[in-house]
């Protein structure tokens, strides 16, 4: 499987992992996401993980989740996708080119940061 590197700036989130504890403890990640504002000329697949789990919170009740191995300074997690249960349609900052960015551990960032994630499994 390869690699692929991103580039893009860190922005702020909507703070909606606060409710998704389960999510995150069953994955074995920190408690919060970071939000990565990616080139509008960004490919399309690198911004949709491909391997989906449930949703496991009462918010997501009517969604799931699309994931992919990432790492970021060093520090594993996941790149992690929300989508319609139903359709699979994308949701959260999709269309915006953005990036949601799960992590084993905070890391300290400033807003409007660059930054470079490891993306993994590719083909």
């Amino acid at each position: 499987m390869a690699l692929v590197f991103v580039r893009g700036t860190y922005v702020t989130g909507c703070n909606h992992s606060k409710y998704r504890p389960k999510l995150y403890e069953d994955l074995g990640l920190w408690q919060g996401t970071i939000n990565i504002q990616l080139p509008v000329e960004t490919d399309e697949r690198f911004l949709r993980p491909t391997e989906r789990i449930s949703g496991r919170d009462l918010i997501d009740s009517g969604q799931d989740f699309l994931i992919r191995h990432c790492k970021l300074r060093g520090v594993v997690g996941y790149q992690i996708l929300p989508i319609d249960k139903a359709t699979g349609d994308p949701r959260g900052h999709h269309a915006l080119k953005r990036i949601e960015i799960s992590l084993k551990e905070q890391i300290d960032l400033r807003p409007d940061e660059e930054i470079e994630v490891e993306l993994q499994g590719f083909e």
